[in-house]
């Protein structure tokens, strides 16, 4: 009985060929057809680490990108087929060039199936030879940590672990977001800004230290806007990052991970990732059809003397502009925030969308129905 093989074309875009490898079923064999760059960056291994394939398994066939010659001297010279062999190849990566060489290489000699993945669409197209039903759908998922992992992401494993963990239930958390819909926003605004301010975000904050005592008896704000200290006389360092804005992503998850029905594999809130030497941490983060969403969460964004969106564009569109480059074409970046972006002017709504970020405000999250009906579309 003959070998089931997979051919890939590699290129920055891992995930079509994630996809194609779990769709079609995992593979005897694996050729990566690849070049210089890519094996400098580490595409291989990494899509070889997401998907728990062995390394003795599979063959690089490194070539020259532009040269169609390199091509199919590399493909004669590095593959080896026996007759009853199952080859199923996939083009969606490479270059235009490089993916011209090897169809031309495998319709000439006939030898097996030619397969392509549209970016952002969950179906795979067999253009040679040709079916009549020669578009099938992809059925199989990616999960948050094979994304990542594609993608040459390193995830800090404590981080991973507990990163679906909630600090307070919703009960307090949504009570907190009322409040913040109310008269009582300026003060719990103040008072977080306060504690940020003081170095207090992430610290121990009791009511016994004199130098504590004046920013615990001005939580008490938060107390009355529903939220209770595990401790009397004591917010936790934890409880301190919570009040100064993590309470905002504890209301957005549950409600991502209920309405679009994601399990534990696919969502994670307050993700500790590392590419290269950049370490960053994400609000919230899933997979949903096989497409990566970064959500942003901030509770103002807004300048408060003159209530203008100003760090909007200086950080947060920055890093989201930054996430594109890194985590592929199948990425969306959500920016989530306690402020009307209704009220932004043609010139900072433009911005947001040359970017291709989409913005969510109170516009959207004052009415329950609403945030749902849009989360679902």
């Amino acid at each position: 009985m003959g070998r089931k093989v997979i051919v890939s074309l590699v290129s920055d875009q891992s995930i079509p060929n994630i996809l194609f490898i779990k769709e079609k079923g995992l593979a005897d064999y694996y050729y990566f057809i690849t070049t210089e760059i890519m094996e400098k960056r580490g595409i291989v291994s990494n899509i070889l680490k997401s998907l728990d394939i062995n390394e003795e398994q599979t063959k690089r066939i490194e070539v020259i990108e532009d040269s169609v010659k390199d091509i199919d001297d590399n493909l004669v010279n590095n593959l080896l087929f026996e007759d009853d062999d199952e080859i199923l190849i996939n083009i969606t990566g490479g270059t235009k060039i490089m993916s011209l060489a090897v169809y031309n290489f495998f319709a000439r000699s006939g030898s097996g199936d030619i397969f392509y993945i549209p970016i952002g669409k969950n179906e795979i197209k067999q253009i040679f030879p040709l079916r009549k039903n020669r578009v099938s759908i992809i059925n199989k998922r990616v999960n948050l940590l094979e994304y990542l992992t594609a993608y040459g992401v390193k995830v800090r494993e404590e981080s991973f672990r507990s990163k679906n963990n909630l600090l307070k239930d919703q009960k307090q958390t949504t009570d907190l977001f009322n409040s913040f819909l109310t008269d009582k926003r300026n003060t719990l605004f103040q008072v977080a800004e306060e504690i940020r301010e003081t170095g207090l975000r992430g610290k121990k904050i009791t009511a016994n230290e004199p130098k504590k005592a004046e920013y615990f008896n001005k939580a008490k704000a938060f107390q009355e806007a529903g939220v209770s200290w595990e401790n009397p006389g004591e917010i936790s360092k934890y409880e301190s990052k919570y009040i100064t804005g993590e309470w905002f992503e504890e209301y957005i998850y549950p409600r991502i991970k209920d309405w679009l029905n994601k399990n534990d594999d696919e969502i994670g809130l307050g993700l500790q990732l590392e590419k290269g030497n950049a370490p960053n941490e994400y609000d919230i983060m899933f997979t949903h059809n096989n497409a990566l969403y970064v959500i942003e969460c901030k509770t103002d964004v807004a300048d408060d003397t003159e209530g203008k969106i100003n760090y909007l564009f200086t950080n947060t569109l920055y890093k989201a502009a930054t996430l594109k480059k890194e985590f592929g074409l199948w990425v969306n970046y959500y920016l989530f925030a306690l402020n009307d972006f209704s009220n932004l002017s043609d010139i900072q709504k433009d911005r947001a969308k040359q970017l291709d970020i989409k913005l969510v405000g109170l516009e959207i999250l004052n009415d329950e129905n609403k945030f749902k009906e849009y989360i679902q579309k």
